[in-house]
């Protein structure tokens, strides 16, 4: 991915939801890959109040940045 000008919230706020989604994967055990991407938004959007739209573009178009 291309390195762009995002503000250093944005990318603390990029890293925990990415932080999520791995917990819930990891949570769902053995049935996580039967479970919808559905799912695990709104397991996301209960925790942040984010937006399916917003979680679905963080998720698929952003990387875990390290050092944040």
């Amino acid at each position: 991915m291309k390195e762009d000008k995002r503000r250093f919230s944005s990318v603390l706020r990029d890293n925990a939801i990415h932080r999520m989604y791995e917990e819930e994967r990891r949570k769902a055990g053995e049935y996580a890959p039967y479970l919808s991407k559905g799912y695990y938004y709104g397991r996301i959007q209960e925790q942040t109040g984010l937006s399916f739209r917003m979680i679905s573009q963080i998720l698929n178009h952003t990387e875990e940045r390290g050092n944040v």
